[in-house]
């Protein structure tokens, strides 16, 4: 029934004018270091204050959380997972300490949105205990990320393997983000350092 509705939704957009992003751009060869570092660096003081704000306090998950809750909340609708942080804070503190207690009566998206959410201080406290980014970091994360709603039987804990594929309903356009997934490799995590 999916693929139907999704062939369907193809069939009535234009594809002629369809735009491929990224198509043999990605990564770029060269960066423009003058005009990024700028930015960079203004950036690194405001998360340099940040961090160091976060250092003398008592208890830093005071302003972390919200941060993460807001972030979850507004990356999960980008998905087209839509909930609110009314819905986030009504259910951790329904649920709090862990407890799965009865979800019948929470929405799909929430629990979509906390496992998000969760995915998140995971990873937050991987790179605190000290672990690097690797792959089994990122796949462990995404097997967490999809264990409950609509992603649970969409190949959780692998790499994407698949065309994306956008599309502007209003406007009747597509637009590909193409992937060239056979030469796609991981090697750059291993150069990674926090």
């Amino acid at each position: 029934m999916f693929d139907w509705l999704r062939i369907k939704l193809m069939m009535s957009l234009a594809l002629d004018g369809a735009i491929h992003y990224h198509h043999g751009k990605f990564p770029p060869e060269k960066l423009d270091y003058e005009r990024l570092l700028p930015v960079l660096l203004r950036a690194t003081d405001a998360i340099a204050r940040y961090d160091q704000m976060l250092k003398n306090m008592h208890n830093s998950e005071i302003l972390l959380a919200p941060l993460r809750n807001q972030e979850a909340v507004i990356s999960s609708r980008m998905e087209g997972t839509v909930s609110t942080m009314d819905e986030i804070l009504k259910y951790e503190a329904d649920h709090q300490n862990g407890e799965s207690g009865n979800i019948e009566n929470v929405r799909s998206e929430v629990i979509e949105t906390i496992l998000y959410q969760r995915s998140l201080k995971l990873a937050q406290q991987a790179l605190l205990d000290g672990y690097p980014i690797t792959q089994s970091m990122v796949k462990s994360l995404h097997q967490r990320l999809l264990s409950f709603g609509r992603g649970a039987r969409k190949s959780p804990g692998e790499f994407k393997t698949e065309q994306n594929y956008l599309a502007d309903r209003s406007r009747k356009k597509f637009y590909l983000c193409q992937l060239a997934l056979k030469n796609y490799k991981m090697d750059w995590m291993t150069s990674l350092t926090i």
